[in-house]
């Protein structure tokens, strides 16, 4: 891993304050070791000026596909590409994302477990990028949503099981499982339910043990209520939720990621950006019940965690604080809408004591805006507030000419 710099002084920027959900400052944030510390750490260091801007906690995405560039022809594209050159793609999206002020990500599905090996270079200080809790291959029943790409198929609890263990094997860092059909998988409903509570028991049993987080593509109404009761951690999508799925969510603590970016890219990108017709026509059918189950479950105090889907048609790494911008314009207030980002991501994904935050002996992950998000939210989406990207203690992107 990258040695972060010994001392690092963000010197005078209003700082958002995740328990008040407001801006505290202006005040100096010192970061040494890596990690935010209450006093000025010995040793020469930088100092980044950050008077009269706005410092929040490194942003989180919890639902990405970092090999794909969310072209609207992306499986065209990407057939029969090398897979180096998939490799040097996905190092280029990374870059992306964290320009964009997301330090980290959780990868839910690449070819060829690329986004394990993406996950190392990072970590490894080869490549810049977001840190990345990787899930190899999702896994998914014999023809089931993703089985084209991103999933390798099972069928009955012993093998998911088993699937579950190989991407484990390989160094997962976190676990996907299909709990129902989907949008861009040819010839599956997304209303159609696939592995049973069983099955989907099975794969979140060995996820826990191994102490990962178990996420479900699941939008089909008996496909989530079968995900809640087998322990997922996450619902992802969660296109169709009724009255006992929330309540299910509620009585269980479990988070919906909505990945609201998806279905509303598709939407805008058509069939002029080359997206293929049976993911339009899916897309016309899920888009208006995928906002409202949404807004039902914010209404019932659900918990909810940001994700954009990244790498489906048009929703392009880097551009990731869309999905930000989409849940305050839906439901949550700019400051729940940044939490849903930052501190609620953080807790979903087991990493609430150290990430999330701008705290004492958090991980020094940052992003200094130029304009208030809680007065425009918008401001979280645009590359041109954001001044500098701080990640592990250090300044890992600059907008405003270098360090002062």
């Amino acid at each position: 891993m990258t040695t972060p710099i010994p001392h690092l002084l963000l010197r005078g920027g209003n700082t958002f304050d995740s328990s008040a959900r407001t801006f505290s400052g202006p005040r100096d944030v010192l970061c040494h070791d890596g990690r935010f510390v209450a006093a000025a750490a010995d040793g020469a260091g930088n100092v980044l000026a950050c008077e009269g801007m706005y410092i929040v906690p490194g942003l989180i995405d919890c639902h990405v596909h970092l090999t794909s560039s969310g072209a609207g022809n992306e499986e065209s594209l990407t057939r029969g590409m090398p897979t180096a050159i998939r490799a040097f793609r996905a190092m280029r999206h990374a870059e992306a994302t964290l320009r964009a002020g997301f330090t980290l990500v959780r990868d839910l599905g690449a070819p060829e477990h690329l986004n394990i090996h993406l996950a190392r270079a990072i970590a490894d200080g080869l490549i810049e990028g977001p840190t990345i809790l990787a899930a190899g291959f999702g896994v998914t029943m014999t023809g089931g949503h993703g089985h084209t790409a991103i999933a390798r198929e099972a069928d009955g609890p012993d093998e998911v099981r088993k699937a579950v263990r190989e991407q484990l094997r390989a160094g997962a860092g976190a676990i996907k499982l299909f709990a129902s059909g989907g949008v861009m998988t040819p010839g599956v409903d997304p209303r159609a339910p696939s592995f049973t509570e069983a099955e989907l028991q099975a794969g979140v049993e060995e996820a826990h043990k191994a102490f990962r987080t178990a996420a479900a593509h699941a939008q089909a109404t008996e496909g989530i209520k079968n995900a809640i009761r087998a322990g997922v951690d996450s619902i992802e999508h969660g296109i169709w939720l009724d009255e006992e799925a929330i309540g299910l969510m509620l009585d269980r603590g479990t988070y919906l990621v909505p990945t609201l970016t998806a279905p509303t890219q598709i939407d805008a990108g058509g069939a002029e950006a080359g997206i293929p017709g049976f993911m339009l026509e899916k897309n016309k059918r899920v888009i208006e019940d995928h906002i409202a189950s949404y807004q039902t479950a914010v209404e019932a105090g659900v918990k909810v965690a940001a994700g954009t889907d990244q790498g489906t048609p048009m929703n392009r790494p880097g551009e990731n604080g869309q999905e930000i911008v989409l849940m305050a314009n839906h439901g949550l207030t700019p400051a729940t809408a940044l939490l849903a980002a930052t501190a609620w991501a953080a807790e979903m994904l087991g990493l609430g004591e150290e990430r999330g935050r701008v705290d004492e002996g958090y991980i020094a992950d940052a992003v200094v805006l130029s304009r208030d998000p809680l007065a425009d939210i918008t401001a979280i989406a645009d590359p041109t507030a954001i001044v500098a990207v701080v990640k592990d203690g250090r300044v890992v992107h600059r907008n405003d000419g270098g360090t002062r």
